[in-house]
């Protein structure tokens, strides 16, 4: 996997806007909560609440498309 995928929409290859400003915005969240000097325990619990929430959701929009997409071509046979 290249790093560049993470930008990439599997089955087109494009560029997905989605995937790109939401890997940016991951980005600037880990790169400001790495520059605090000595983050408390709220903040820990706030940055990693974010960014596993955000997989866990990703992840349940994918499965969710996947279903939908199944039962689409079901139906169409």
């Amino acid at each position: 996997m290249r790093i560049f995928d993470i930008f990439k929409n599997p089955a087109t290859g494009n560029v997905s806007h989605s995937k790109l400003w939401a890997n940016i915005a991951c980005a600037a969240g880990t790169f400001k909560f790495v520059m605090l000097p000595d983050p408390s325990a709220e903040i820990w619990a706030v940055y990693l609440g974010i960014v596993g929430g955000y997989a866990v959701a990703r992840s349940l929009v994918s499965v969710k498309r996947q279903e939908v997409e199944n039962d689409a071509q079901t139906v169409d046979e």
